[in-house]
């Protein structure tokens, strides 16, 4: 092993950073004066170890190793160690002094950028405490790309880490500075989980590229970006940035193309054009909208994780303009994007006559694919924003969290994301046929319009004679508007528009009957949804619609009560529908990653909103956006009187923080953590466990707490049955308009 590790770090000599000594460490008690092995001595010369002040003696060798050496050895390994040795932020740890004027920002800067989800459970970082075996494995495994819980469980490490070859920690119990030395030697000629190189070749490869320096002009693949910095929020955005060919002319209907270059500073300080969707029973948005927005804090900071969202709106409508990241950013010191994808007809549309044999294409899943490719963009330039490729989140909200569902059993999707952050999107696919009967319906109705029949028979029969290239033509040579007017919308039903097509190649033909085989994503999740999240449904719904436009509902007795049914019921279907049905599948599989699950319920408790809108609306689905975000979107922005208020501003900001903690702490590591004493533990289906974290918020405060909640769709219709077998009437109404052919019916 010594010659194989003398190999490995040839050259290395003379790349030290920033020569600078870590603490000494304690001493061993009795211990007897160490000799550090050829490999060690190779650290060493290389200046990852850097001593005590006095040198690196046998003296030190057999000190103990403190926590504080280890968080310093790991911002090394990761290649921060200038921008963690600079940091002067806000974030830090109460007892970081204890960690000695040098290193001491070194502990705060893994506050505010919390990659080692084990030494930030709270306010204090214990930095002269003895690192233990397991601790350390841990954070040698983390700079090698593994993480607990994804790639191996907690108590497990040191199984795992001997494993991999850092046999150096079998033992249990602390470290001295000389076998914390061995075992890192024995970590850098272990192949990096994503780069396809050693930890050795990966650290030499951080210490030779420039630092990333915060600026608004960056250097992409395709040419150079002139962004925008915002005071206020202190951070950088970039808008309106093309992550593929505008999907145009003959690139309708075909997988995304990269972009290409061009020459000169693009602008990026506006966001682009939304995809051509209905708004308002106009059409608006462009067939050139492949563009995505992104945000991250105006520091020096590198590695950061990255969160990438897909907006909701039914695959049909909605724009990235809907989750502004640059709060959300500055708070989790990470990088946001949102993108804009292929909506409607434009983005999700199988006909056998657009079938050319080239399987990805035939798919018809053309949104989703434009989602694949905003992820290789991410993989691909990153890294010149400061982000670290290989720490990306992928969420979405409604149909952008089905979108993720579904790159979830995609086998295009792996190893684009790592992590995956759902609100409210549930399992949804259409089969193939399906999708050939709608488009099929829609060309006929297209056809009449064009003249081409005086009626849908005679259209038919004019389609029908047409050869598959003249009505792949054809189709093309159709205005988008039209194209997207005949496909309408669809209220949480499939029918109306199926879309995220079983195709047997973009998603397997068993769809989410994948799960059970482990043949999937396993990467840990949060999947969220909010407590009456139908109410937004019903409050469209035609059978409730006129009586909300004219002001009457609330003050008819009736109509109030069925609406009430309406909301109650349904929010559980669908709410269960998107956490419960989804958590239930996955953690059924042996080796998936934990999941976490959430219910958010602000707007529930009396007098926190207006008493209107609390029965109206409550809770209801998308109002945790606004809460994620940090910012007044979504119903905030709907209702401007008697949703936010000055009243409730107390307990809403306090949530807001939690909310985005606990996001960090994801994004950063893979699992929530700790905020202010309450664990946001992993789902579990066993009977009273502690499976879904309420958030939920008074006027004065937030209101966090982990719940057995579990809400099972047969006993909900059960009951459903059971509480309006005296209300005949409106049980037919629910069950037979309301709520039949949603997703989660």
């Amino acid at each position: 092993m010594k010659s194989t590790v003398k190999r490995v770090l040839t050259g290395v000599i003379g790349l030290a950073i920033a020569a600078a000594p870590l603490l000494g460490g304690i001493a061993a008690s009795g211990a007897e004066r160490a000799t550090a092995t050829d490999s060690v001595q190779q650290l060493v010369a290389a200046g990852l170890i850097k001593g005590d002040g006095q040198g690196v003696s046998s003296r030190y060798w057999s000190k103990e190793a403190t926590r504080a050496q280890a968080a310093m050895l790991f911002v090394r390994l990761k290649g921060v160690e200038a921008e963690a040795l600079a940091y002067d932020g806000a974030a830090a740890f109460t007892d970081a002094a204890e960690a000695g004027k040098y290193l001491a920002p070194v502990v705060n800067y893994l506050k505010a950028h919390p990659h080692l989800g084990w030494m930030a459970e709270d306010d204090r970082f214990e930095p002269q405490r003895q690192v233990t075996t397991a601790e350390y494995a841990s954070v040698l495994l983390k700079a090698l790309g593994y993480e607990a819980g994804t790639d191996y469980e907690a108590d497990d490490v040191l199984a795992y880490a001997a494993d991999k070859g850092m046999t150096a920690l079998q033992r249990k119990g602390s470290l001295t500075n000389l076998q914390l030395a061995e075992a890192t030697a024995q970590a850098m000629q272990v192949q990096h989980k994503y780069e396809q190189r050693t930890l050795q070749a990966s650290w030499q490869a951080a210490a030779q590229a420039p630092a990333y320096e915060a600026s608004t002009r960056i250097t992409t693949k395709y040419g150079v970006l002139e962004g925008a910095a915002d005071e206020k929020t202190g951070t950088l955005h970039w808008l309106g940035v093309p992550y593929a060919e505008p999907p145009i002319g003959e690139l309708r209907w075909q997988v995304p193309q990269e972009p290409q270059r061009w020459e000169g500073v693009k602008q990026a300080t506006d966001y682009a054009p939304v995809c051509l969707q209905l708004s308002g029973g106009k059409t608006v948005g462009s067939e050139d909208c492949l563009n995505l927005n992104i945000w991250r804090p105006a520091t020096d900071s590198s590695r950061l994780p990255v969160l990438l969202f897909v907006h909701g709106g039914g695959n049909m409508t909605g724009s990235s303009k809907e989750f502004p990241g640059d709060v959300l950013a500055a708070a989790t010191n990470s990088i946001v994007i949102s993108i804009e994808y292929r909506l409607g007809a434009m983005g999700f549309l199988h006909h056998p006559a657009l079938q050319t044999g080239d399987a990805v294409r035939d798919s018809g899943n053309f949104g989703l694919l434009d989602i694949f490719q905003s992820l290789r963009w991410v993989q691909d330039n990153i890294a010149a924003l400061g982000g670290d490729p290989h720490n990306v989140t992928l969420s979405g909200q409604s149909a952008g969290g089905r979108d993720v569902m579904a790159a979830v059993i995609s086998p295009l999707g792996e190893g684009l994301f790592h992590r995956a952050f759902v609100l409210s999107g549930g399992m949804t696919t259409a089969s193939t046929a399906e999708g050939d009967a709608k488009a099929s319906a829609g060309l006929v109705k297209l056809a009449m319009a064009d003249g081409h029949g005086a009626d849908e028979a005679a259209a038919r029969a004019w389609l029908d004679s047409q050869t598959a290239a003249q009505l792949s033509a054809y189709m093309r040579s159709l205005p988008a508007d039209k194209l997207v007017t005949e496909f309408g919308s669809t209220a949480i039903r499939m029918a109306p528009f199926p879309h995220l097509f079983r195709d047997g190649t973009v998603i397997p033909e068993k769809g989410f009957d994948v799960i059970s085989s482990g043949q999937y994503a396993k990467v840990p999740m949060i999947l969220g949804s909010t407590q009456t999240e139908f109410s937004a449904f019903a409050f469209g719904d035609p059978a409730f619609s006129s009586a909300i436009n004219d002001g009457s509902l609330l003050k008819d007795e009736r109509k109030s009560a069925q609406y009430a049914a309406a909301v109650h019921y349904g929010s559980q279907l669908y709410s269960s529908f998107n956490v419960e049905r989804a958590a239930e599948r996955l953690t059924a599989v042996n080796d998936q990653p934990p999941v976490y699950a959430y219910r958010f319920a602000w707007g529930e408790q009396d007098g926190v909103i207006s008493a209107d809108l609390q029965k109206l609306l409550g809770a209801t689905h998308g109002a945790d956006m606004a809460f994620v975000t940090g910012q007044s979107i979504g119903i905030a922005a709907y209702f401007p009187k008697g949703y936010f208020s000055e009243a409730n501003a107390p307990g809403r900001a306090e949530l807001v923080q939690a909310i985005q903690a606990y996001l960090q702490g994801f994004l950063y590591a893979g699992h929530p953590g700790s905020v202010n004493g309450i664990t946001w533990t992993p789902w579990q289906a066993q009977d009273d466990a502690l499976r879904i974290l309420r958030l939920d918020a008074s006027n004065e405060q937030a209101d966090i707490a982990m719940s057995e909640e579990y809400v099972k769709k047969e006993e909900v219709l059960a009951r459903m049955e059971q509480e309006l077998a005296q209300d005949q009437e409106t049980l037919k109404l629910l069950k037979d308009n309301v709520l039949a052919g949603r997703f989660f019916w």
